[in-house]
């Protein structure tokens, strides 16, 4: 399985070039495939499913959201972490 840290993605949105569009809080699309997963970095705490099955673990609780279904990450707590459940690719928007 591969695990993606999108807080490593994010690092260089504060380095954007004057003028540019604030994306702080614009969501993020990420598609996983069966066998990924994704760490949420602690700026990033909200999931909303868009398709697919979504496997969300946090401080050893587990959570199973279908598309339309969205949740919000504990504050202070273990990262989450996001991955696929099923053959469907997973769209999801974090926030």
């Amino acid at each position: 399985m591969s695990t993606i840290d999108i807080g490593l993605l994010l690092e260089g949105m504060d380095r954007r070039p004057a003028g540019s569009i604030d994306t702080a809080d614009a969501p993020l699309r990420v598609v996983l495939v069966q066998g990924e997963a994704l760490r949420l970095p602690a700026s990033r705490t909200s999931v909303r499913v868009l398709s697919g099955t979504a496997w969300v673990t946090q401080a050893g609780k587990d959570n199973v959201l279908v598309a339309g279904q969205a949740m919000t990450a504990a504050a202070g707590a273990d990262c989450a972490v996001v991955s696929a459940l099923g053959t469907l690719p997973l769209l999801l928007e974090v926030r």
